[in-house]
């Protein structure tokens, strides 16, 4: 159950963020402009009911990829459990993914000259990599230490109330950041961009084109830049802990 909660949080973390990307981005929708204040109260929508449904079927709620290897490094995860949470989240990319194309599919064809790769996955204001790659280590630690040390203080809750606080704590993270920190096109989670474009890469997509992923970009700032900012916001929430 722990692993299915792991896929069901994902899967409506993402699917909830692409559809409304999808809206903002694509021809024939019924949204079609983008708002950054929609935009931010949309994808806090996302995290926070995501981590809410991870939480309350039971799972840890890591909904992301560098948040499992911190919990490896610094939590005692196995190395097998955390290959499950893993393949859970990469799977819940592929069907958020899938999904978007299905409900959108009229959409993406009327929209041969709208670049897509964007829906599904972050990119900077400026690709500048050395400093995105620090930008991208510095939110995802802010982001996730918001988050996991409000998970800690509030351990002693019933499942129900933690999973609330879960929520509200996702909600109001991701909206501070959406609405200071926009600097590496707002990613922080390699679930997010690196899963989710793997899966853009191979899914018959309309009007795709040529349309080709960043993949340096991709695994250097939302890969490898995002996992340190995680791992390093889990081994400061552990260190708290164990002090307090």
């Amino acid at each position: 159950m722990s692993y299915f909660s792991e896929f069901m949080g994902s899967f409506i973390l993402l699917f909830t963020g692409y559809a409304y990307m999808c809206n903002i981005s694509l021809k024939k929708t019924l949204v079609s402009t983008l708002n950054y204040i929609e935009l931010a109260i949309a994808w806090s929508l996302a995290v926070g009911f995501g981590m809410i449904i991870a939480a309350i079927m039971g799972g840890p709620a890591y909904l992301n990829p560098g948040v499992v290897l911190g919990n490896v490094i610094y939590n005692g995860l196995k190395i097998w459990q955390a290959l499950g949470y893993w393949l859970m989240e990469f799977l819940a990319a592929g069907a958020a993914v899938s999904m978007c194309m299905i409900f959108f599919w009229d959409s993406f064809k009327a929209s041969g000259d709208v670049p897509k790769r964007g829906i599904f996955a972050a990119y900077p204001v400026e690709r500048n990599l050395p400093l995105n790659f620090i930008q991208e280590i510095i939110a995802t630690f802010v982001f996730f230490f918001l988050i996991l040390i409000s998970i800690t203080g509030a351990s002693n809750l019933n499942p129900g109330n933690r999973a609330l606080v879960s929520g509200l704590v996702g909600f109001g993270a991701v909206a501070l950041l959406a609405l200071s920190l926009n600097s590496t096109g707002y990613s922080m989670n390699a679930m997010r961009s690196v899963f989710s474009s793997i899966w853009f890469a191979v899914l018959p997509i309309p009007s795709k084109g040529k349309e080709k992923v960043d993949w340096s970009y991709q695994l250097i700032v939302n890969l490898i830049g995002s996992s340190i900012g995680s791992i390093l916001a889990v081994i400061a929430t552990g260190a708290i802990k164990s002090i307090m």
